[in-house]
């Protein structure tokens, strides 16, 4: 069996302990306040029901105390029943998963219940007594409910430790490979640029002293030079992916990074326009890169193949499970040379990353220009205070 799911069955056990402790306390009294008795079934039957609520207590651990809290209330009716093991596990799970005032406050209401238990026992007592054993049952359950809290606020500490370790760790990794493409990018730059810059200025020499030659060859040396253009144009853009970070130099771009992006893409001559629409959501740290990607590799292929005085639409469209980019082009002049000669790979390497991710990238013609569509996943928003 899977970790997780011996997890899940030491839960469930765990759930079942507290329903058997909360049975075995009731002792089987079914005497309403009233005067009526109850039908045997109808105190298991809410065990049963408040078991199953707490079986999910780890994704609404508010909502699930909530209707643990309102369970004890059956002691107004039912002296002989009170749920505590159930509530003190709702209180742990709050403790463990809720920070800040909110947990606090469920912390104060539910010594509430408690109270009520308390004087439900010492009413059992002499009168003379009553005074001495509600405080003894109040102290009792008072301890108890601390010791639920303060386990579930240890476990929370605990998580959040572990959570800045692996954050730590995760920056770590991610500084070594920002370093590495750094260390890739100078490589490239010194090397593959120089030869490449070398053989478009030979090229075009070559062509300028073909003056007498065969068209033949002057058309040769005209599409060797312009392939040079093209590839020196994808190594540059190749070259600002390694190399693209953030003010710190290390961390990878992010959508949040995209006002300085459309910046530099508008002192380049394109006019840009930024539509966003729904609440942003978080992103997985690659999802979040890769969609700062897409809209690069979209100004990038529009500077290259549309030029100057493009008009390009940018649409970001933030949906309950998803993130929709939307890039659309049109319009432009003074195209660099070789923007033809395209290769796509930009494009192709991002649908690829975007299927890892679960998400798609479509790319063609749209009426009057060119339209760049992706979608990723994006995270629910967390309802927790």
């Amino acid at each position: 069996m899977t970790p997780a799911l011996l997890r899940r069955i030491a839960d469930v056990l765990f759930v079942i302990v507290a329903g058997a402790v909360d049975l075995i306390f009731w002792g089987g009294d079914r005497d309403l306040v009233g005067g009526a008795t109850l039908p045997v079934w109808v105190v298991p039957l809410l065990a049963v029901g408040l078991c199953a609520t707490l079986l999910v207590r780890g994704r609404f651990p508010l909502r699930v105390w909530l209707v643990v809290w309102v369970g004890t209330g059956v002691n107004l009716i039912l002296p002989g029943y009170f749920p505590f093991a159930y509530l003190l596990v709702a209180v742990y799970s709050v403790a463990n998963r809720v920070p800040g005032t909110t947990a606090r406050l469920v912390l104060a209401a539910s010594a509430l219940p408690l109270g009520l238990f308390s004087y439900r026992f010492a009413q059992a007592e002499p009168p003379e007594g009553q005074l001495r054993g509600f405080v003894a049952a109040a102290a009792a359950w008072a301890l108890f409910l601390s010791i639920a809290w303060g386990l579930g606020r240890l476990a929370h500490a605990r998580e959040q430790h572990a959570r800045a370790e692996r954050d730590r760790l995760a920056a770590e990794a991610e500084k070594a490979l920002a370093a590495q493409r750094l260390r890739l990018a100078h490589e490239l730059h010194d090397s593959v640029t120089g030869a490449v810059a070398g053989m478009i200025l030979h090229a075009g020499a070559a062509r300028g002293l073909a003056t007498g030659a065969d068209p033949r060859v002057r058309q040769a040396l005209e599409v060797i030079e312009q392939a040079g253009v093209e590839a020196m144009t994808e190594l540059h853009s190749m070259l600002g992916l390694l190399r693209s970070t953030d003010a710190g130099g290390t961390a990878p771009a992010r959508l949040a990074d995209l006002e300085q992006l459309l910046e530099s893409a508008r002192r380049s001559g394109l006019n840009v326009r930024l539509d966003v629409t729904g609440a942003a959501r978080s992103l997985d740290p690659d999802a979040d890169l890769a969609a700062y990607r897409i809209v690069q590799e979209s100004l990038t292929n529009v500077t290259k193949h549309a030029g100057r005085d493009a008009t390009v639409t940018l649409d970001i469209a933030w949906s309950e499970r998803t993130l929709d980019l939307t890039v659309r082009s049109s319009g432009g002049r003074d195209a660099p040379a070789g923007a033809a000669l395209s290769s796509g790979n930009g494009l192709r390497g991002l649908q690829e990353r975007l299927g890892a991710l679960g998400g798609e990238l479509t790319s063609g013609p749209d009426d009057d220009g060119w339209c760049v569509h992706a979608t990723l996943p994006a995270y629910a928003s967390i309802e927790v205070s």
